[in-house]
């Protein structure tokens, strides 16, 4: 297991004390599951903004309105018959 050092004023230092331990939590696992959880929260984004740009580059995707129509038709064609 590794050690991190860092430095806070005082102010910061009782806050993150006062919010741990509101928290019920240690200052070391409180501040190890913000770090994961902005690492992971920048990651989505990421992911998010890659699927939106391969998104806008497929002919093949359709708009919600566009599969509701195509279904209605289907679904009206079928029952004719």
């Amino acid at each position: 297991m590794a050690v991190i050092s860092f430095y806070l004023d005082g102010r910061d230092e009782k806050l993150i004390k006062n919010y741990a331990r509101s928290k019920n939590m240690s200052v070391s696992a409180f501040l190890r599951s913000i770090a994961v959880e902005s690492i992971e929260d920048d990651l989505d984004d990421q992911l998010y903004e890659k699927a939106v740009s391969e998104s806008k580059n497929n002919e093949h995707d359709i708009s919600l309105d566009q599969l509701h129509k195509v279904m209605e038709a289907y679904c009206c064609e079928h029952s004719k018959q």
